[in-house]
């Protein structure tokens, strides 16, 4: 078995270069940060005690304050996506220990996606607190300490000749606080590890406890402890705390254990291996060999550099593959939820498999896919679906299909839209028929994007059943849809009777799904309203988003020209949303248009572009005159029925405010390195999405026609799996017959 280069399907957002590189900065600890006087930092042991034992959490709390109200902006985001936030520094003095997950983000095997769900928060007087765990980058020996933080959430409007977006970061210092590491006796480890399983093991436990108690064992570092989560540990997004699990392992002093545990693990029938459990396994083994120790990066040495962690990612793979080889030789002795678990990551995640040992893990898949997590399975029928679909899945589609309604929110039920996509695939004529049922139900919880995927122009029985539910005022966004997409003329009387009832009153969707149908049956009613839409202002907000839902109903020629007034309306919020839709559907005549519009805003803005910089408090016309701005350039820069090469955008670069620069010149940088990536996608809905380049967009034609825009020569990757090109090979082909007549290099990899 092969296992596939873990990053190779991340570069449009992640780096392989070394974990910690998105987070590089200058080190802080070295240095007294004195900054303004009206904005502190206190830093306290939350829970008073200033004696801990080595192992033991070390709770701290950040209380910030502001003596000047509405002048600074703090980042309250708790969690990154990468599984750590690095928006402090922890100061040490001594400065002694170790940072407990080096091994993982300095590894220089993985690319991290940062980011995460956050809020602003204006500082005045009164603190704002901040919760967090020294342990998290701290593991001290016994000692005497003193600590202070240096944080970077806080942030001030920039001055006028500061570079950048509009906000300037504020390092803080905190205060220094004192507390004593002693060494951990086996007797206090022991009631450690006794209260944190007996917590974990008790279903009355709440959320809160049971996450407090796998914080406790992560951190204890026990040999006790680490084997306890080598037995707990077998998925990070699956599992709760599977986090936690899994960063305990690779912070345990007892490495061997860690590994022994894992590989004990993996062979234990009711322990279920997962990619991340074998992940786990094999980077402690890499991380073991001194060999395998990469310097810190030096972009001078970047060659050399790569050259040793392309070694040491070649032996983290063959580590994996031949740990998936053991786990393959012991499936037949798991059971329940463990060999599930094990067939579905032996199916998806080993791509060199002989066509007889994929249908054996398929077949077994099937029989025991009622042992699977129902997220497990949601995922595997809405984007798993190339590695695992056909006929053999009937049953299991039919059934989830003809189960309730989901309620909305609810992760622990079955999708039913993917489900009913795939048996429409495999039997359209039963397919269609449960369609038109999910289409009349009163409670469907089934989208447009399937129920729109017959290919009848309309479907007469459908219409007095939804008219009557908008007569109760009953309706749902999908029953105005369906009627957009498959009425006939014979309910335009009502439907404009309805709609007229409710004039400049209707909530967005609806209200553009109607527009849509007029212009379907009654194109000269449909341009009215349109006209009209754009002017009722007095109730809703729907105005400004008119053209956002139009697709490509914006290129009949009336309503493009609609459109295209609409870039002069005196809302900048309608004409930035003008632009959007011209850039997707528009003509390339709208070119031309866009830019004198650009040029116009930039007279209008010359002397006082300063003003849209965004700040704490910016107003919010201020704050839409700005994403006018944004929405020009970039319908501009991404428009589908032109192509905006270097020549163009360095022109923009020179036309737009100053704190939109640094977009165009991100841009410019991707034609300077040589090749663009082409990335092609048919999930959820099954119809093609891609990326090329900077531009997006959906549908073939609309794709072969962007590439065609191209200059001849031009180089592109594209990177998708074995089972996505051969499931989707007529298309592909397609693409690459259309690269090829436009003299262009495309390159389709699938990495193994």
């Amino acid at each position: 078995m092969k296992w596939g280069l873990l990053c190779y399907c991340t570069f449009l957002m992640v780096s392989c270069l070394p974990g910690n590189f998105a987070y590089a900065e200058d080190e802080p600890c070295g240095v007294t940060m004195s900054g303004p006087t009206d904005v502190a930092l206190k830093l306290t042991l939350k829970d008073a005690r200033f004696i801990y034992h080595e192992g033991e959490i070390i709770p701290l709390q950040l209380a910030f304050t502001s003596s000047t109200e509405k002048k600074y902006s703090l980042d309250t985001r708790n969690y990154d996506r990468s599984g750590r936030l690095n928006s402090e520094s922890f100061c040490v003095n001594p400065d002694a220990g170790r940072d407990p997950l080096a091994d993982y983000y300095d590894s220089g095997l993985f690319g991290f996606m940062g980011g995460g769900l956050g809020g602003e928060h204006m500082l005045d007087q009164t603190p704002y607190m901040v919760d967090m765990e020294l342990n998290e980058w701290k593991s001290l020996p016994p000692g005497s300490y003193s600590l202070r933080v240096v944080t970077h959430r806080v942030r001030v409007a920039a001055a006028a000749n500061e570079p950048g977006s509009g906000m300037t970061p504020v390092p803080l210092t905190s205060n220094a606080v004192q507390f004593q590491v002693i060494g951990a006796t086996p007797e206090w480890q022991g009631e450690q590890f006794a209260g944190a399983v007996s917590v974990l093991d008790n279903p009355g436990s709440s959320d809160e406890q049971a996450a407090h108690a796998a914080r406790v064992l992560r951190f204890l570092g026990s040999e006790s402890a680490t084997r306890e989560l080598a037995r707990r540990f077998w998925a990070q997004n699956d599992q709760p705390h599977g986090w936690d699990f899994m960063f305990g392992l690779v912070a345990s002093p007892h490495r061997a254990s860690a590994i022994e545990g894992l590989k004990a693990a993996t062979a234990d029938p009711q322990h279920a291996v997962t990619r991340e459990l074998v992940q786990t396994l094999a980077l402690l083994e890499v991380q073991s060999s001194p060999g395998y120790k990469l310097p810190p990066y030096d972009e001078k040495r970047k060659d050399a550099w790569l050259k040793q962690r392309d070694a040491k990612l070649g032996a983290y793979n063959k580590a994996i593959s031949e740990h998936l080889s053991r786990v393959a030789a012991t499936l037949d002795t798991k059971s329940g939820q463990a060999r599930a678990v094990t067939v579905n990551t032996l199916l998806t995640e080993v791509s060199d498999q002989s066509e007889a040992a994929h249908a054996r893990l398929r077949q077994l898949l099937f029989a025991s896919w009622d042992s699977l997590p129902i997220k497990k399975r949601n995922e595997l029928i809405q984007y798993r679906w190339d590695e695992i679909g056909g006929p053999e899945l009937l049953p299991i589609l039919r059934r989830v299909v003809n189960s309730p309604a989901r309620p909305s929110q609810n992760t622990e039920t079955m999708e039913r839209g993917p489900a009913l996509r795939h048996l429409y695939d495999l039997d359209p004529t039963e397919g269609r028929e449960l369609m038109l049922r999910e289409m009349l139900d009163t409670k469907g919880d089934i989208g447009i994007s399937i129920l729109g995927m017959l290919p009848d122009k309309e479907l007469p029985q459908i219409e007095e059943p939804i008219l009557a539910k908008f007569r109760l005022h009953n309706g749902t966004s999908v029953d105005y849809r369906l009627i957009e997409r498959y009425a006939t003329e014979k309910p335009l009387p009502q439907l404009k009777t309805i709609y007229e009832e409710a004039r400049g009153k209707w909530a967005c969707e609806p209200q553009s799904a109607l527009l849509r149908y007029f212009l379907r049956v009654d194109p000269d009613y449909g341009i009215a309203e349109i006209s009209d839409a754009l002017k009722q202002r007095q109730f809703t907000g729907c105005y400004k988003m008119v053209f956002a839902d139009f697709g490509n109903t914006l290129r009949m020629p009336r309503v493009e020209q609609i459109a295209i007034n609409a870039l002069s309306d005196p809302s900048p919020e309608v004409a930035a949303n003008a632009a959007g839709a011209l850039a997707k559907y528009g003509a390339s005549k709208v070119e031309p248009i866009l830019w004198e519009r650009l040029q116009k805003f930039h007279e209008e803005w010359e002397n006082k572009s300063d003003l849209l910089r965004y700040r704490p408090g910016l107003s919010g016309e201020l704050q839409a005159e700005g994403m006018l701005e944004y929405s020009l350039i970039h319908a501009i820069a991404n428009g589908q029925a032109w192509l905006c090469g270097p020549d163009k955008l360095q022109r923009l670069g020179e036309l737009v405010t100053a704190q939109r620069k640094q977009e165009v010149e991100g841009i410019i940088k991707e034609w300077q390195n040589g090749q663009f990536f082409l990335n092609m996608n048919w999930w959820p809905t099954g119809e093609l999405d891609y990326t090329v380049a900077y531009f997006s967009g959906r549908g073939m034609d609309q794709l072969k026609e962007k590439l065609a825009q191209f200059p001849s020569g031009t180089r592109f990757v594209s990177i998708m799996t074995v089972a996505q090109r051969n499931r989707h090979k007529v298309e592909v082909a397609e693409v690459e017959n259309a690269a090829a007549a436009a003299g262009l290099h495309l390159d389709i990899q699938t990495p193994r």
